[in-house]
């Protein structure tokens, strides 16, 4: 069970507005309020009307600003979270495939109904898990301090670190940039990893930051590049970025396109190769694979197209595995036994520990090697 609600408390929200859009956490709640009033019965989610009534009640209470009362987007970006199936109506896939972003019409047209994976099902079935659920989806609400520190705890900080950098980015550091001219803005509140970027690297060079970074012994540049990171990995930058940039290659015809971008976010025929390889996670050899990702071990920026698809730069992790192995903590050597970072203070809050391992064929090898060298942090 702590797989699923560790999924559904980091969904891959859109935080482009400044907060949280709560569409994703509407739908799910809908979802569940449908279970709960007996209108769910079976593993088989319609597109109808009782679904858009539920979502929209939810959405009137969630909405900030300018959000829009729009349930497309949700049913249909829910697929890249690994455990909301569409099953298409005839013709129904290349029909979606011709759009961008599919309207409500389009996606009756295209989809007869979504299943969950099973034991998300199960789960939202069961009273006692129903609770829990509804608890882990709110986390994804919560406001960028409140994320960011559990952030650090989930990716191996102690709480006295995590807070010592909450308190610099949102304290001094701030002040600073602010004193500067080079914004107004708290720090804490930038939702943009190239804005906060930018910022970072132009407050490092002023003589307050150099002279504070040493006296606190590095303290204050560790603060910046860790919530650098925060926004990489929750803001998905590099998976957009690189989504972008094959969506603009008119080289590509659109099927390809589809295929190219099912491969980057892990999903489609590169997600079927590394669960027929793996089986399960490659560290723990859970099984239930809708909670696993599937994740490249030399990042796509750095692949070539033949490296990209390949099932041996892959692995199949559980999400806290994942995150640790994708921003540096952990790494495998060449007989596929775990190392881990220095700067993973407490691997056991992730259930990491020394005697990991994965079982590797030559093929890995250069892959990992890669990994080592250029994304473990020693």
């Amino acid at each position: 069970m702590t797989a699923i609600y560790q999924q559904l408390s980091s969904l891959k929200v859109d935080r482009s507005s400044g907060h949280p859009k709560p569409h994703k956490v509407c739908l799910l709640l809908a979802v569940i309020e449908l279970i709960e009033c007996g209108s769910i019965a079976a593993n088989r989610i319609v597109l109808n009307t009782e679904l858009e009534e539920a979502f929209s009640r939810h959405f009137s209470k969630l909405k900030k600003g300018n959000d829009k009362d729009d349930i497309s987007k949700p049913f249909y970006h829910l697929q890249t979270e690994g455990f909301w199936h569409f099953h298409y109506l005839p013709g129904g896939e290349h029909c979606l495939q011709q759009a961008k972003a599919p309207s409500k019409a389009k996606l009756k047209q295209a989809i007869a109904y979504v299943s969950l994976e099973q034991s998300l099902f199960d789960a939202l079935v069961s009273q006692d898990a129903r609770a829990r659920c509804k608890e882990a989806l709110f986390a994804n609400l919560e406001d960028l301090s409140e994320q960011y520190y559990r952030w650090m705890i989930a990716t191996g900080r102690s709480e006295k670190t995590a807070n010592n950098y909450l308190g610099a980015i949102r304290g001094s550091i701030s002040k600073w940039v602010s004193a500067e001219g080079i914004t107004e803005q708290n720090l804490i509140a930038i939702t943009g990893y190239s804005s906060f970027t930018g910022i970072a690297e132009k407050i490092a060079e002023y003589k307050v930051f150099q002279c504070s970074d040493k006296r606190g012994k590095g303290m204050y540049s560790a603060a910046l590049n860790s919530y650098r990171d925060f926004l990489l990995d929750t803001g998905q930058a590099h998976i957009k970025e690189d989504i972008a940039e094959i969506i603009g290659n008119d080289k590509l015809t659109t099927t390809e396109k589809t295929q190219w971008v099912s491969t980057r976010i892990g999903q489609g025929k590169y997600r079927e190769k590394l669960i027929n390889h793996w089986g399960g996670c490659a560290v723990t050899g859970y099984k239930s694979t809708s909670l696993l990702i599937a994740s490249h071990i030399k990042p796509w920026r750095a692949a070539d197209d033949q490296e990209r698809l390949s099932e041996y730069n892959g692995l199949l992790l559980l999400p806290n595995l994942d995150k640790a192995f994708d921003l540096g903590y952990i790494s495998f050597n060449d007989k596929g036994r775990i190392s881990l970072s220095e700067q993973l203070e407490t691997p056991a809050i992730l259930g990491v520990d020394q005697d990991m391992c994965i079982t590797l064929v030559k093929q890995h090898q250069d892959f990992l090697a890669y990994h080592r060298e250029h994304i473990f942090r020693q």
